[in-house]
């Protein structure tokens, strides 16, 4: 203690004395600068000069400035405080962040211009979660806006404390808590959980205010793990319990109609509709636009069989629901089988995408243009004839003239010579004339036969045809089909069927009527016997078809015949209505065929005759004609007995007697037929059943078809009432006898007759349908009763749909 003591007095006395040797300010600042020079020393001025400090100093100053002010302080504030060089300061507060340890950091931001330590961010983070935990949602965009700090720097410091400080979690810069997730996530699944439709989600979560980022990943996440039953579509939320029942309603809808389009589908979310519907319809028909039914694919292909059998066509839109897109329509037809060729022939063919028309109904068609064909030939031909006729008459006139005048020339030059000479000397120039003329014309003749031989009519005719066309342009193709056949006179409105059936007819009916005006051309160009027997084939075809038809009908008047009491005169009366019928319409139609072709044959000239390839009522000729032959003309008798023979003459003119007057017997008509056949050197063919069976059955069906087209007609005259009733009463003959009945059409009073033969077999239910008929007829036509025409529609409907029954018991 002693030592101690000592040493304190010693250091009291040292202090106490004044110093020997003092530096100036000047030799001060010298020193320093000197060490600074030579590295022994660092230190620090400030911007008045009168104060230094050492690196350390400033970094303590800097410390203490930065905690004094609450953890963060501007660089430009601690240049003030300091009061030294921004350099230094700057220098200096990097240091010190370099040297700080990370628990007592200290950090430069916003580019340098600030110094901050981490319990400061740790600070503002703890006062952060704070408010987060009230509000439970804020955007690191605004607490850096708030703290001033840059976005990406406020995005470190938050994930550097979130799970430590920040009780949050943080998705595209925005902090949730727990909380305001699951509450979100509660709110989401209570919303979602009481959709039965599709949402569109954005729209749900703008409604009921939800979080957008939150809702979605809450949402995608109930998805996945089944608390929401539904699926997403893009933006959509399609519950499963919508889905299910909008399949189900595709499903009843497929089988309801039989076709399903793929926009419906696809409005019901289904994209691949066949794989869908086939696991529920293995059978439906996949198209390009849409799925059909078997049973609709059927239904067509029935259609089509159905046109095929009746020789006819059909639209298979009026089939299809009209839905269908044409590109299917058209897809479905050609899957047809009728439309697949057999060898090399199909049954049907497909106009217009849309319309499946038989082979047989072509048929048709062609065989009406093949006779129309004819029948301008002729006529073309006969034109070319008698312009060719004529121009010989005018050119032999010419020549003529021109002798006339080379005459007068030469006995003009001759005058003023003696008589005697001149007498002589004329008739041996007329000789030397003549001879000479002889040799040229034989001369002349032998040329053009030379230039003519070989194949010289085919080629006159030729080059006739090719000058003169009797082809129908597309317009009268049209006509002519629409005058034709009734059907498609329906149709005349739709181009596109009118111009597929041209298109596909346009080729045949050139070489038709090409053919047709060649063989007539050179028929009359040649005047060989191919054309007559051409024309004798075709005459005995349709005398036998007339022939047979008449017979047939002969039948079923011999049968309607012996259910008439020969004592009961009115019936008897009745009886020969029918007969008289029968003469005027199908005996007189068998005769004027016999004169046509016998006119046609020998070029006989006979008034109102047409020719033989032109039926009455049909083509142009038949228009031509003011009215059907019915008669035999006085004249034209005289043309046939002056230029026949005999006994062909007398046959013919006896046929027309039969059949126009006398005792009106269809008997003799048809007994005298073999004479005439005789006389004609032409074979009768026999009737056998298989033709017999083939026209009652044709005669059936065009009854029938006459019938469909007079009722679709407005009834105008009282006329139309008894041919609508006629033809009722043909095909209730026809169901009874099993033979076809021809009953005249203008009138009704033959009924009675025809009743009265099957009253006894036809039960009385069907029975009273028909004399119901009958009854309403005799009204309207002979008491004129306007009141029955009401009910006219009615009896008319039950009784045709009586004749089309195949048992009357079953008549109700």
């Amino acid at each position: 203690m002693d030592e101690i003591a000592l040493l304190q007095q010693q250091l009291a006395a040292v202090q106490q004395q004044e110093a020997a040797l003092k530096l100036s300010d000047h030799n001060v600042i010298d020193l320093l600068l000197k060490l600074q020079q030579l590295g022994k020393l660092q230190v620090i001025h400030t911007r008045t000069g009168k104060q230094f400090l050492t690196p350390l100093q400033v970094q303590r100053e800097i410390a203490d400035y930065v905690a004094l002010h609450g953890g963060r302080l501007s660089l430009t504030e601690l240049e003030k405080l300091i009061d030294v060089d921004r350099t230094h300061v700057e220098k200096q507060a990097a240091a010190l962040c370099r040297g700080s340890r990370s628990k007592d950091g200290y950090y430069l931001v916003n580019n340098g211009e600030e110094l901050l330590t981490s319990w400061y961010l740790d600070g503002i983070m703890e006062d952060t979660d704070v408010l987060l935990q009230e509000s439970g949602t804020t955007y690191i965009g605004d607490l850096a806006q708030q703290f001033g700090f840059a976005v990406d720097y406020m995005r470190d410091v938050v994930r550097t404390r979130l799970g430590s400080i920040l009780k949050a979690r943080e998705r595209d810069n925005v902090l949730y808590t727990d909380s305001y997730v699951a509450a979100q996530k509660a709110r989401l699944r209570g919303v979602f959980t009481a959709v039965t439709r599709p949402v569109f989600v954005p729209d749900i979560l703008r409604s009921f205010g939800f979080d957008e980022a939150v809702a979605n990943e809450a949402l995608t996440e109930l998805i996945q793990t089944k608390v929401l039953m539904g699926t997403m579509r893009g933006r959509e939320y399609v519950p499963y319990v919508f889905m299910a029942a909008q399949r189900e309603s595709m499903y009843s809808f497929f089988q309801q109609n039989g076709y399903l389009e793929h926009a419906r589908a696809r409005e019901l979310q289904v994209a691949r509709p066949y794989d869908f519907l086939k696991k529920r319809f293995p059978d439906a028909v996949p198209l390009q636009e849409s799925v059909v039914s078997r049973a609709l694919q059927l239904q067509l292909e029935g259609a089509v069989e159905a046109s095929v059998t009746d020789n006819t066509f059909v639209d298979v839109r009026l089939l299809l629901p009209s839905a269908l897109p044409a590109g299917d329509v058209a897809l479905l037809l050609g899957m047809s089988p009728a439309l697949e060729k057999a060898g090399h022939v199909s049954k049907a063919y497909q106009i217009a995408e849309s319309y499946a028309v038989s082979s047989g109904f072509f048929a048709s068609c062609l065989e009406k243009f093949g006779e129309d064909a004819t029948a301008k030939a002729s006529r073309t031909a006969a034109q070319q004839k008698s312009s060719a006729v004529q121009a010989k008459v005018h050119e032999s006139r010419q020549e003529v003239e021109e002798a006339d005048d080379s005459d007068d020339e030469d006995f003009g030059s001759k005058r003023g010579k003696k008589g005697k000479r001149g007498k002589g000397s004329n008739k041996r120039d007329q000789e030397e004339s003549g001879g000479r003329s002889g040799k040229s014309g034989k001369s002349k003749k032998g040329k053009r036969g030379s230039k003519r031989g070989g194949n010289t009519d085919d080629d006159e005719s030729k080059s006739a045809s090719a000058q003169v066309s009797i082809v129908p342009l597309r317009e009268e193709i049209i006509e002519l089909l629409v005058s034709w056949f009734p059907a498609v006179e329906d149709l005349e409105g739709d181009d596109d069927f009118m111009d597929g059936m041209a298109s596909y007819l346009g080729p045949k009916i050139d070489e038709l009527y090409s053919t047709a005006l060649t063989k007539a051309l050179s028929s009359i160009i040649r005047g060989d016997a191919a054309s007559l027997r051409e024309l004798r084939k075709v005459f005995e075809d349709r005398f036998d078809e007339q022939f047979t038809k008449l017979l047939i009908l002969e039948k079923g008047f011999n049968k309607l015949s012996m259910h008439v009491d020969a004592k009961d005169a009115a019936g008897m009366e009745k009886l020969a209505l029918v007969e008289t019928h029968l003469l005027e319409s199908s005996a007189v139609e068998l005769a004027a065929l016999v004169t046509s072709f016998m006119a046609e044959s020998n070029s006989l000239e006979l008034e109102g005759m047409p020719l033989l390839s032109t039926p009455n009522g049909n083509e142009e000729e038949g228009k031509n004609a003011a009215t059907p032959v019915t008669s035999l003309s006085d004249e034209n008798k005289k043309v046939l007995e002056s230029s026949l023979p005999q006994s062909t003459a007398s046959a013919l003119v006896r046929l027309w007697t039969l059949a126009t007057a006398g005792r009106r017997s269809l008997s003799d008509f048809t007994a005298h037929v073999p004479v005439l056949a005789e006389a004609l050197s032409m074979p009768l063919r026999k009737l056998d059943r298989k033709k017999e069976r083939q026209f009652i059955f044709g005669y059936r069906q065009t009854t029938l078809a006459e019938l469909d087209d007079k009722t679709a007609q407005p009834i105008e005259s009282k006329q139309q009432y008894a041919l609508v009733a006629t033809l009722i009463l043909q095909l209730f003959f026809q169901q009874q006898t099993g033979l076809p009945g021809s009953f005249p059409r203008d009138t009704v009073a033959y009924t009675g007759i025809v009743l009265k033969a099957f009253e006894d077999s036809v039960p009385e239910k069907a029975m009273s349908i028909m004399q119901g008929l009958v009854n309403v007829t005799n009204a309207i036509v002979v008491d004129e009763d306007e009141e029955q025409k009401s009910t006219w529609s009615e009896t008319l409907d039950a009784a045709r749909a009586l004749v089309l029954l195949k048992d009357l018991n079953s008549v109700e």
